[in-house]
């Protein structure tokens, strides 16, 4: 078990959402961080979006 960021009391993972601790005192839910996969991850997207940014500097000048 952890401890509730809010109130110290003792918290436990929901069995209804995967990633959610809920406190049993105070009933607070919070999310656990997720830790990325890899760094290249999000190249997938921000790469198309940098070429379409730079067609819109083009068109704009």
């Amino acid at each position: 078990m952890q401890q509730c960021p809010r109130c110290g009391g003792s918290a436990e993972r929901d069995p209804e959402h995967s990633g959610v601790m809920r406190c049993l005192s105070c009933w607070d839910v919070w999310a656990l961080p997720t830790e990325r996969r890899c760094p290249g991850v999000g190249r997938g997207t921000f790469a198309p979006a940098l070429r379409l940014l730079e067609e819109y500097r083009e068109l704009n000048r």
